[in-house]
């Protein structure tokens, strides 16, 4: 079973593990127990059986939305969980006028499942990237 959960001090230190399997710049619990307290921050951890497998960051500012990071374990990978975030997010911010986000230009799984979600590119940040250099794609809906 599939349970999506806010983010809080008990559950931090699950998100925190799951960014460093899966970023290459982890976020590491200080930062995550930074955005709980940011007014503005929304971050939902997705569980699968009990277990964390995933996890998301918003901020939404003034109707707009902006991801600020997702990322789900390999192993739980193509399974819905990142839509199932997308759409807890949309659940608690319907007043959202504008969603963005960047992602690498090489992610093509990302950039496929952004685009299922009525994601389109808007724009490109030259070499944003480091380890390898690359462009940062920017979508919005």
């Amino acid at each position: 079973m599939t349970e999506i959960v806010a983010l809080n001090e008990e559950n931090v230190s699950a998100a925190a593990e799951i960014s460093a399997k899966c970023l290459r710049e982890a976020w590491s619990e200080q930062t995550l127990c930074a955005q709980l307290k940011n007014p503005n921050d929304h971050t939902f951890l997705a569980c699968v059986d009990g277990k964390a497998a995933g996890f998301v960051s918003c901020w939404c500012v003034a109707g707009e939305a902006e991801i600020n990071n997702i990322c789900v374990l390999p192993e739980y990978r193509r399974r819905g969980l990142a839509r199932a975030m997308f759409e807890k997010l949309e659940e608690v911010l319907p007043d959202a006028e504008r969603w963005v986000l960047e992602v690498r230009e090489s992610n093509s799984a990302a950039k496929a499942l952004y685009e299922s979600l009525g994601f389109a590119q808007v724009g490109l940040r030259k070499d944003f990237y480091d380890d390898p250099t690359e462009n940062a794609v920017i979508m919005a809906r």
